[in-house]
């Protein structure tokens, strides 16, 4: 048996928990299945035993260094940073899961635990391996990696809904070239894995791999790139222009798409503007601010929009200006009778004006 010590502390990336343990190695799994087809991905769990595979995986030692990485640049993979199963096996043993990697390529398994270095003076990540291993049978696969201990509370209450591997039931609202929209609002999902909660949103998106840059935890995302690439996700959809209208987090930047867009940027402008006049009528004008309401000339009604939605409706080329009404001499003549003569005018000289003013008229 040998073994090699990782420069890894007990306590490293002391926020982690086993859903975000469970979530790395998936993703290494599933990495290796998209760089490689026939490198099939599989998992079970069963009797709080967790096992994940790949057909022809193999460890060496090498994939033991930090930063080791093959997917650095792929963006068909999540991973990024050479961390992965490595941090996932520290922080799984220190929640008291055992870890064993049955690495069948190699005729070898790998026993980590933690171990007090009388180098670093510390417990640090250790693993031991077998080699030679003598197998009773011929496992189907070259690689399975298992965690015992997990609890049946921890599996359906922390691991199933981070996962949408392990759903049986959500629902897909669009499939997109840039990945799915679906029916859990806020949540974030890469290649069906957790990223975080973006309370914002009013659906939930699973991205592709590739299109959200995510940090080493793969929590963090930026609030642009969220809504970035939720409003590319419905550019086109039919349903986008209710959603801008109403105002929602999930298509902040239709609008600055639309110079990019040719076709599709024509009809969903004309789709807004033939909306908008259909439920307001054809004097209205969209505003996004009571000081701008208050400027739209006479004999138009203002209305207030978003931002987003006032965009698209003045981007229509069936789209005209308001224009001022400045109303003629006569017209100001009969103004100033109504607002203010006739209430200072003896009733025979209202009557004689209304006597002049028909005989303007004709």
């Amino acid at each position: 048996m040998s073994k090699i010590e990782l420069s890894l502390a007990s306590d490293y990336v002391p926020s982690w928990t086993i859903v975000d343990a469970i979530r790395e190695l998936f993703q290494n799994a599933l990495d290796q299945e998209a760089q490689f087809p026939d490198n099939k991905a599989s998992w079970s769990y069963e009797d709080g035993v967790f096992k994940i595979s790949n057909k022809k995986s193999v460890l060496t030692t090498r994939t033991l260094l930090l930063g080791c990485s093959t997917k650095a640049s792929d963006d068909r993979t999540i991973g990024q940073f050479g961390e992965g199963y490595k941090v996932a096996t520290l922080v799984l043993l220190r929640n008291n899961k055992a870890v064993t990697m049955y690495n069948y390529g190699a005729r070898e398994v790998w026993r980590p635990r933690f171990v007090k270095s009388r180098r670093f003076g510390a417990d640090i990540l250790t693993f031991f391996t077998d080699k030679e291993y003598v197998w009773n049978k011929v496992p189907n696969d070259d690689l399975t990696i298992e965690v015992a201990g997990i609890t049946q509370e921890e599996w359906d209450e922390q691991i199933v809904p981070s996962n949408l591997w392990l759903q049986k039931n959500y629902g897909i609202e669009d499939c997109t070239e840039y990945g799915d929209i679906i029916d859990q609002p806020g949540m974030v999902y890469v290649n069906g894995l957790y990223v975080c909660k973006y309370e914002p949103y009013e659906y939930g998106y699973n991205f592709k791999p590739g299109q959200l840059k995510l940090d080493r935890d793969r929590k963090l995302a930026s609030d642009f790139d969220l809504r970035w690439l939720a409003s590319k996700m419905w550019f086109g959809n039919p349903r986008a222009i209710g959603l801008v209208e109403a105002g929602i987090a999930d298509v902040s930047y239709i609008s600055s798409m639309l110079w990019s867009s040719g076709g599709t940027a024509a009809q969903i402008v004309s789709d807004a503007y033939n909306q908008f006049r259909l439920v307001h009528g054809p004097r209205a004008v969209p505003v996004t601010t009571q000081a701008e309401a208050d400027k739209v000339p006479h004999g138009y009604k203002a209305v207030i929009v978003s931002e987003n939605y006032r965009s698209l409706i003045r981007s229509s080329s069936d789209y005209e200006e308001p224009q001022s009404d400045t109303p003629s001499p006569l017209e100001r003549l009969r103004i100033w009778f109504d607002d203010t003569a006739q209430d200072m005018l003896t009733s025979d000289a209202c009557e004689q004006f209304e006597e002049i003013w028909e005989e303007l008229e004709e």
